[in-house]
């Protein structure tokens, strides 16, 4: 198994995206310097580059279904102290460590090599904001309150 450094951009991990694949499939584009890079190219990965601020960068993914119809399980996804972290949408320009496995594949008469996403290691966050959500509302500070923050003053 290889390890790779970079910025994450597209992350699709916490849920399985639906749109190029009905069984659904765990995505992020890892953008590479020189180093991961070179550790890509020799595991075979096709690195790309789309003139965007992705730079160089490589695709890695896991299927959410099995040939077999079972379901995989989702990839890890761990904090910079290796502590799970569950649940939290990465945003791009995260950095992130990439864990993949490589395995050699055959279909409809053709073969070759993929790497299958095992892990993911957030290092610094960017989170994830959906700016139509993020812009539909307004800050409304509540009179009285010093910290105007609901998030710490839930019990």
């Amino acid at each position: 198994m290889t390890v790779i450094n970079g910025k994450s951009y597209w992350a699709q991990v916490v849920a399985p995206s639906t749109k190029f694949d009905e069984g659904g499939v765990y995505s992020i584009d890892v953008s590479v310097d020189a180093e991961n890079k070179k550790k890509a190219e020799a595991d075979g990965l096709s690195v790309k580059n789309k003139g965007d601020e992705r730079g160089d960068f490589v695709t890695i993914k896991r299927k959410a279904t099995r040939k077999d119809g079972t379901q995989n399980r989702a990839p890890e996804i761990k904090d910079n102290m290796k502590r799970p972290l569950e649940g939290v949408l990465i945003g791009n320009g995260s950095n992130v460590n990439v864990l993949y496995r490589m395995y050699d594949w055959k279909w409809g008469g053709n073969s070759g090599k993929s790497a299958e996403l095992q892990a993911i290691q957030v290092v610094d966050l960017v989170p994830y904001v959906d700016k139509e959500v993020d812009e539909a509302f307004q800050e409304i500070p509540k009179e009285g309150d010093e910290s105007n923050d609901f998030a710490t003053n839930v019990a």
